[in-house]
């Protein structure tokens, strides 16, 4: 559904199904056994907390009984004592349920909040897993939201099932049959009222509710998704003075959100509002009026009659709380479906093999190699054939969208050749594991990613047992260490989302440092220093050729101040590369 403003929403079809999900829909089966096996991994806590929650189920089925004993005690008069034995057995039951319940929660919220953990780590190292072409095609805020949503899911449906749903099946089935032994026509009609009312909380909450909740969702996930973006480009605007432009875009999907949420609650509600009716209308008007009908004929005391309401009001309590709690395991359902489907992203992939422990020299041929991306239709690289010799300086240029950096995508795998392969050393790279490839190969990129953490702590991303030491020396080499000590925390200095307190030449000198810091055989320098001044600039090529003289690099440029000093320039066009004399 297009809003305007470019703005897309996903589309729900009438089966409830996302039409643009990035895996097939997910069955409530599924998402139960996921559920369940997070359970059955802290084994011990949830046996224990399903026997204590049982226990206190058994305690409430005693109230109506114990109500009636002792009704039935006070109307006929009898001995005092038995008076007060019905008392205290009522005082028990209330008792028993209340401390068992209490326990019974104690043992839930570890065992909640342990399993929240795994659900959130687990999806986490999923996300983490998962290929380029997947993190470029997915908003950051929609990811975010969903390993919330997935967190929160388990928790609803895992309160529900073991707190609410489990104990009102088994105190409904245990009222059922003190109704019935009691009075048989009273049981078969609250049997009739129990099936009608769970089955229709099933089939609308399946047929009717679904859909609406899985249409909430796709936008509460495109709405943080959105919400993410912008922020992450305040800078650019602020720039352009697009403030409005930009509430007007959250406007209108926040309206798609509010429409899609109150669909969705409204029809909670609707549903809610007959359940409520069918209960009054058949549960109290049948119980107590079979109760009351053989008490005017003298068959049944005043105990019976207190019996048959105390168990109406038990029994409306736990079917109204059923049908609420099942309500909210369906929307924890959908939530924990997030979950699963993070589960199942796909994932990058690595042959694990011994590779020979011999020194890297940090050759890199590139033979025949073509390469589209997944997204596009026109291919980027063309029968592609280059060789970098062991310990050579190679600068490429070429037209912006030539493919000059996709060369660097894939020599770390980011991405795989459709044709042709790439030796590193001699050794086909499809066949390295993906740790060993990229500790060898060190990419330093225009707009490089900093983490929102301390300049040190950046720095030391690509090795994180350097010494201080180390850290200083690299940041002395890319020309960084002066500002550095400028700042108020020096290298403890925070830098903020995304590196946004510091400037463009400044993150630039810190990625450079980082790639220093690995020390690999080769380094690919996309744009590396295009936003530092020229003395700059030349400062730190010349601290590369001096500091590493036998590293392999690979400089991408455009300006003739970063290639100069290079051994060999190659030029990119139409896919392929062609030696060049001069720039």
């Amino acid at each position: 559904m297009v809003l305007g403003y470019g703005i897309e929403l996903q589309l729900i079809t009438s089966g409830g199904t996302v039409m643009d999900a990035h895996v097939s829909p997910i069955a409530y089966r599924q998402v139960l056994g996921f559920v369940a096996g997070l359970w059955l991994r802290r084994r011990g806590y949830f046996l224990l907390g399903l026997t204590l929650t049982l226990a206190a189920t058994g305690f409430d089925l005693l109230l109506p009984w114990a109500s009636a004993q002792l009704i039935e005690s006070v109307a006929d008069s009898a001995d005092q004592a038995i008076v007060w034995q019905s008392w205290a057995l009522l005082l028990v039951a209330f008792a028993g349920f209340a401390i068992s319940r209490n326990l019974a929660h104690r043992l839930w919220i570890p065992l909640a909040a342990r399993n929240m953990q795994a659900v959130l780590l687990q999806g986490f190292e999923r996300v983490l897993a998962a290929p380029a072409d997947w993190h470029a095609n997915q908003a950051t805020g929609d990811t975010v939201r969903r390993l919330r949503r997935a967190m929160e899911g388990y928790d609803a449906v895992t309160d529900a099932a073991t707190i609410h749903l489990g104990p009102a099946l088994v105190v409904l089935l245990g009222l059922i049959l003190m109704i019935g032994w009691r009075e048989p026509l009273a049981g078969v009609l609250a049997l009739l009222v129990a099936i009608a009312f769970v089955a229709s909380n099933l089939l609308v909450g399946m047929h009717w509710i679904r859909p609406a909740s899985l249409q909430a969702n796709a936008t509460d996930s495109q709405l943080s998704g959105i919400v993410a973006d912008v922020l992450a480009a305040s800078v650019t605007i602020k720039g352009f003075t697009a403030e409005r432009r930009e509430q007007g875009y959250m406007a209108q999907v926040a309206h798609a959100w509010g429409a899609s949420s109150a669909m969705a609650w409204r029809r909670f509600v609707d549903l809610g509002l007959v359940q409520n009716l069918l209960l009054l209308l058949l549960l109290l008007t049948g119980l107590s009026g079979v109760a009351l009908f053989t008490w005017t004929r003298g068959d049944t005391g005043a105990g019976d009659v207190a019996f048959a309401v105390t168990s109406f009001l038990l029994m409306a309590g736990y079917l109204r709380g059923f049908g609420e709690h099942l309500r909210v395991a369906q929307k924890g359902l959908e939530d924990a479906a997030d979950a699963l489907m993070l589960t199942r992203l796909p994932a990058e992939e690595s042959i694990a093999q011994v590779v020979e422990d011999r020194p890297w020299c940090g050759e890199v041929v590139f033979e025949g190699v073509s390469f589209t991306y997944p997204s596009t239709a026109l291919p980027v690289l063309d029968g592609l054939d280059l060789r970098v010799r062991p310990g050579e300086t190679l600068a490429i240029a070429g037209a912006s969208g030539s493919g000059k950096s996709t060369l660097s995508r894939l020599l770390q795998r980011f991405y795989s050749p459709d044709t042709g392969r790439i030796l590193l050393d001699g050794r086909d790279i499809a066949t390295l594991p993906l740790t060993a490839l990229r500790q060898h190969v060190a990419v330093v990129t225009q707009e490089p990613m900093l983490l929102n953490r301390s300049i040190g702590e950046n720095i030391r991303y690509s090795r994180p047992d350097a010494s201080q030491e180390e850290v200083v020396a690299a940041a002395k080499a890319a020309c960084a260490h002066d500002f550095i000590m400028k700042l108020p925390h020096g290298y403890d200095t925070q830098v903020g989302a995304y590196g946004a307190r510091l400037s463009g030449g400044q993150r630039q000198r810190l990625a450079l440092a980082r790639a220093l810091l690995v020390d690999a055989p080769i380094l690919v320098l996309d744009e590396a220093t295009s936003a530092l001044d020229p003395q700059t600039e030349a400062q730190v090529l010349a601290n590369l050729a001096t500091l590493r003289p036998q590293q392999t690099r690979i400089v991408i440029a455009h300006r003739p101040a970063a290639i100069l000093g290079a051994d060999r320039v190659v030029r990119m066009s139409a896919g392929k590369v062609s030696e060049s004399p001069s720039i």
